[in-house]
């Protein structure tokens, strides 16, 4: 992963190794904070982007494991963001790899109150389609957002990003991985407890926004009792797959019950599956998941800056439909 950009939208995981050379996003000043009308659109949760030049807004997914801000190639073609000597560099997804994209010129960009200054990964985003949804013509990665206190909350409709230390810290979850790699700085690690029967499991989470259900490892399954051929299982007939050709294999299984803290997410359906990802994070060999927007969608979630804690709002979310 330390070599390479990890992403993660509909499960892709991305870890960023070359740096993007653009200007660093301005920090609010004087206490002011940045609200962004959000909303889920199909399975992902979108803000709208508006691109120097551009004359229409562009439908971004909003992506806490992604360590870069993404661009649909076809569109960065289409609005005059790339020339000759883009340079190019390779991302790995949760799926395996994802091939190469490439920067895109610096450019100014905004997003409800919020300007900055960026440059982005161009890669092939039509693969993450979805049926009947709009095309997604980009992710907002956490290399922005980590610079900020982030709120994600999809029951008010709202991005917010406001300046480090701002957010109340009580009652939050520091970062389970204080000594992860530059690499993922931004990425949100927390512990996790899973419950099914008698199988009582602790596991390594991470907060990803941009997946749009929550994933299981190997190892967490059978920590849990779910075994070959177990009549919990369910088949997924399409894998899992990110931007890249492979896919997983992947099942579906009913975790009764999923505890962060103070925080309980009551019997829902998630994924089984060996995605690559967890290796790359790390975690490939303990129990660990990639918390999906299925299981935040119903809750208010802080991400505080650099990801150094997580707090999810206490009590029991809806469970997700």
């Amino acid at each position: 992963m330390s070599s390479r950009i990890a992403l993660s939208v509909c499960l892709l995981s991305l870890a960023l190794a070359v740096p993007l050379a653009a200007a660093p996003a301005p920090k609010p000043s004087n206490g002011e904070v940045h609200r962004i009308e959000m909303r889920l659109v199909g399975k992902h949760p979108r803000v709208q982007v508006h691109i120097e030049g551009v004359d229409r807004a562009l439908s971004f997914v909003v992506d806490t494991a992604a360590s870069a801000t993404v661009v649909d190639a076809a569109v960065a073609e289409r609005i005059g963001l790339l020339d000759a000597g883009a340079r190019e560099v390779q991302v790995q997804g949760a799926g395996g790899s994802a091939g190469a994209a490439r920067i895109t010129m610096l450019r100014d960009l905004a997003a409800g109150s919020f300007r900055w200054k960026a440059q982005m990964l161009a890669m092939d985003l039509s693969k993450i389609a979805e049926d009947g949804a709009p095309p997604i013509d980009g992710i907002l990665g956490n290399d922005l957002m980590s610079r900020f206190d982030l709120r994600f909350d999809l029951p008010a409709g709202e991005l917010l990003l406001a300046p480090a230390g701002s957010l109340p810290r009580a009652g939050c979850l520091d970062n389970a991985l204080p000594q992860r790699a530059p690499a993922m700085q931004g990425f949100a690690f927390v512990p996790a407890q899973m419950h099914d029967g008698a199988h009582r499991v602790d596991a390594m989470a991470v907060v990803d926004t941009g997946a749009a259900q929550t994933v299981l490892n190997v190892v967490a399954a059978r920590a849990l009792g779910v075994v070959d051929d177990d009549a919990r299982l369910r088949r997924r007939d399409a894998g899992t797959r990110g931007l890249s050709e492979h896919v997983t294999d992947t099942w579906l299984y009913t975790l009764p019950a999923l505890n962060i803290g103070a925080w309980r997410l009551p019997a829902s359906e998630v994924r089984i599956s060996a995605l690559p990802v967890f290796s790359g994070l790390g975690l490939g060999e303990q129990p660990a998941l990639i918390l999906g927007v299925d299981a935040l969608r119903h809750s208010r979630v802080d991400v505080l800056a650099n990801a150094a804690a997580v707090c999810l709002a206490t009590g029991s979310p809806v469970a997700p439909a």
